[in-house]
């Protein structure tokens, strides 16, 4: 049978986001510390702020902790005896009122307390309250008290009260009028409410579930779900079955199209012959980097450069091309638009730098960007010349995605090389594009592997372009010398051809190893080793050179469980941050949201410094970052990445898992993108069967998107235009 208890929250012990599982104590009304478990995470950034709760739930005995309650869940502010009441008054944090005072009042006024307190001249009956205190007490009361309504509203809806004050900040005293009467509005408005929540929100305040406004903001979010899975558009056959697994009625479906196309909020188009929707901003961008492509291949032709002009650069760095990379240098001195591909061992990085060296001896001012961090530190080291993230070198405006750099403010350079471009998403090209001058010759030259992994973001904008036919492509398919004797190198050449590689112990490399283990948990025990004692017997540090790789999150074999056993083989002895997601201080963590005020982005990785009073240190790369306690959810351990979130990073040592439970995610692209990520040592480990799928199964991961067709569309009309020009001058 259920029961409830009340009591000041003290501390949060344990809490996961993930799962909304916590591990608190409660001082209760008979003022013994009790350890309450449940879904309370959210209590996480609380802290020991003395937050009053009501839990309802069950007493249980723990095999080890003992006694504690289980709490299924929560109310905040709403005591329900005389002693909570107390408790309550005493942690309002309203000025003139402790623990006496309290109790004072509680005794004099009982269950009309709550009443009494908004009331001075009652609150002047008590000895040592006079006009003055009672005013104060009043007026803070009401202050505090102010949202109360529409705290048991939103609480009905199944959320915390505290969103009560976050509403009252961001919306003041419309909040509650804009939650009744607008509540989809909020999932675009408010962070941290998507329709899932507001619809909640909106079944509480009476909303019809074939409103208008429901169909529209469930389109929404379908269409969000799909650029989420990287799609930059969506047959609307497909959002009808989405909205129908939502239990959102498809009858208006037109008519939602129509009034959201009207407000400017969707584009709808015809897209091999069936209807599409996709977001304003998406068809923008795949618009502008297909027009503003053609524009610098078409109008840049006859760029002067000479093969002199890239011999003497080879002279100057010491190195020699082969002549399919002399011609691709040569080539991206002389295209206004240009990509550049091959795999490992093609010699990509040896090209740029002998393209950069042409550009100076032609006395041009060329720039280096990459996606991430790490890779741009990469390509400066390997160029000698310096580079820098793309966010960086657009200049980032923090409060959106805007940019100092673009048509109104262009770089200032003859020429752009962009490394990793597979990680590029079709919104962040099209703002490099636009940042181009377009006032005198500029090339931009897009290097990378288009094997990999698309990005992250929206789009696949280097697999696309190269599929367009249009912009000039020069690929790398020659393995140079020193790559051939690389066990990493033929093993990734391997994948990519659909032939399973050898290990080590028979090709005699000592640098790519295969290690079959049964089952998930005899690999998870192999990977731990392998970490931390063979990979250190090696000379490898397993803190900074070794990087774990899953393609799952969940699972025995999943990033979630890998990290919480790295973390207790690497860092058992870390100081605990106390109540903060299970982190220590030490450990490895990867950022998993773009935060662009802090110019930390998806997929960087840092490492806890020290706990602090507001935040975490944690840093990322030659900064550290203040990260505030509230905001810990968007941080994660990172002893194992998925292959994913490895994308544009290079790692000393790579041990990677894959086995028949990742079967979704089996695929040659996955493989072959981990496998690349080891610069001086691979090691595979799993079910051979699950290695024999990943290597058969190529692609099952295009995404629907224009920008290749688009690009061709494009090229026609232009070649149509010159036609009738030719033919008709006048």
């Amino acid at each position: 049978m259920a029961e409830w208890i009340e009591g000041r929250l003290e501390r949060v012990l344990w809490s996961s986001q993930e799962s909304g599982w916590a591990v608190t104590v409660v001082r209760t009304t008979d003022g013994m510390p009790t350890t309450v478990v449940g879904p309370l995470a959210d209590l996480a950034g609380v802290g020991d702020d003395g937050v009053f709760l009501t839990l309802q739930g069950e007493w249980v005995k723990h095999p080890t902790h003992g006694h504690q309650f289980k709490a299924e869940g929560y109310l905040e502010g709403s005591p329900q005896t005389l002693r909570g009441l107390e408790l309550y008054l005493a942690s309002s944090a309203i000025p003139g009122i402790g623990k006496s005072t309290a109790k004072r009042i509680v005794a004099q006024f009982g269950e009309d307390t709550f009443a009494a307190m908004s009331d001075p001249e009652q609150l002047q009956q008590l000895r040592g309250i006079g006009k003055a205190k009672a005013d104060a007490i009043a007026h803070a009361w009401d202050e505090a008290s102010a949202n109360r309504g529409l705290g048991v509203l939103l609480q009905s809806a199944g959320l915390s009260v505290r969103w009560a004050n976050r509403l009252a900040e961001q919306f003041g005293e419309r909040a509650e009028q804009i939650v009744r009467s607008e509540p989809y509005s909020l999932s675009e408005k408010v962070r941290g409410i998507g329709f899932l929540t507001a619809d909640r929100i909106a079944r509480a305040v009476g909303v019809p579930e074939d409103a208008p406004q429901r169909v529209q903001a469930a389109l929404v979010y379908c269409l969000g779900r799909k650029v989420d899975e990287g799609h930059c558009l969506v047959q609307l056959s497909e959002l009808v079955g989405a909205l129908q697994r939502l239990q959102v009625p498809t009858d208006g479906l037109q008519e939602a199209v129509d009034h959201l196309v009207a407000e400017g909020r969707v584009v709808q188009d015809e897209y091999e012959g069936a209807p599409h929707l996709t977001t304003v901003a998406l068809d923008r961008a795949e618009h502008l980097v297909a027009s503003s492509l053609l524009y610098r291949a078409d109008s840049h032709e006859g760029l002067k450069a000479s093969l002199d002009v890239v011999q003497a650069a080879e002279r100057y760095v010491g190195l020699e091309l082969d002549e399919t990379q002399r011609q691709a240098v040569l080539g991206a001195l002389q295209s206004g638009a240009s990509v550049i591909t091959g795999g490992p061992g093609t010699g990509k990085t040896t090209l740029v730098k002998v393209l950069i060296r042409s550009a100076l001896e032609m006395g041009e001012n060329w720039l280096l960007a990459s996606p991430t961090g790490r890779a741009a530190r990469r390509l400066s080291e390997a160029t000698g010349q310096p580079a820098s993230t793309l966010h960086r070198l657009l200049e980032f405006q923090p409060g959106g995605f805007r940019f100092g750099r673009d048509a109104t403010n262009p770089l200032d350079c003859d020429g752009l090389v962009v490394d990793e471009a597979s990680m590029v998403d079709v919104r962040l090209m099209a703002s490099v594009l636009a940042a181009l001058p377009v006032d005198r010759p500029c090339r931009l030259v897009l290097v990378g592997d288009a094997d990999q992994l698309p990005s992250v973001g929206p789009g696949q904008v280097l697999r696309d372009i190269i599929r367009s036919g249009h912009i000039p492509v020069h690929a790398l398919t020659r393995i140079h010398r020193q790559a051939a004797q690389s066990g990493i190198v033929m093993g990734a050449r391997e994948v990519h051809e659909g032939r399973m590689p050898s290990s080590g112990q028979q090709t005699g490399h000592d640098d790519f190893f295969l290690i079959p283990r049964p089952d998930g948990r005899a690999s998870q025990q192999t990977l731990v080793k392998v970490v931390t004692e063979r990979l250190v017997a090696k000379g490898f540090d397993p803190r900074t050179d070794v990087q774990v790789l899953a393609p799952m999150r969940k699972g025995v074999l999943g990033t979630k469980e890998l990290n919480e056993a790295l973390q207790r083989a690497l860092n058992g002895q870390g100081v605990a941050i106390k109540g903060r997601s299970g982190f220590r201080e030490g450990d490895r963590v990867i950022c998993t949201r773009n935060r662009y005020d802090f110019e930390v982005f998806n997929g960087d990785v840092g490492r806890v410094i020290r706990d602090g009073k507001d935040g975490l240190q944690v840093r990322f790369d030659d900064r550290d970052v203040d990260w505030p306690h509230e905001e810990l959810d968007q941080l994660e351990l990172a002893y194992a990445l998925t292959i994913h979130k490895s994308q544009g990073s290079e790692y000393p040592a790579v041990v990677m898992v894959m086995d028949r439970s990742h079967h979704m995610m089996l695929r040659r692209n996955l493989l072959y993108t981990g496998l690349t990520r080891a610069k001086r040592f691979f090691c595979l480990i799993g079910d051979p069967q699950a290695w024999q799928q990943a290597v058969g199964r190529k692609g099952g991961d295009d995404r629907r998107t224009r920008l290749a067709s688009m690009i061709r569309s494009f090229a026609s009309e232009t070649a149509e235009d010159d036609l009738e020009q030719v033919a008709d001058p006048g």
